[in-house]
């Protein structure tokens, strides 16, 4: 079984084959690696800073109105915790 540096390691070899960054020189490997990781950290932020209103809109479009008011209902419960 392999340890959890090698497979970090086979990984970022994986990731260098399939983008062709392994062709690069080093200072243009890390301009291209930082670009990726900015871009990533700015999905994973905007996913979890705006893509939860997101889904409360849609689910209101979805749901039927009178699911959406019973007291029951988990979203409903967890709107109500999140206002106090």
């Amino acid at each position: 079984m392999l340890n959890l540096k090698q497979l970090a390691s086979h990984a970022y070899r994986q990731y260098e084959l399939v983008t062709c960054v392994n062709m690069l020189e080093p200072w243009e490997k890390k301009l291209i690696n930082g670009f990726f990781l900015v871009m990533l950290f700015l999905v994973l932020f905007s996913s979890f800073m705006y893509l939860p209103d997101y889904m409360q809109t849609l689910m209101q479009f979805v749901t039927p109105p009178n699911w959406r008011n019973s007291p029951d209902n988990a979203a409903y419960v967890a709107q109500k915790m999140a206002r106090s």
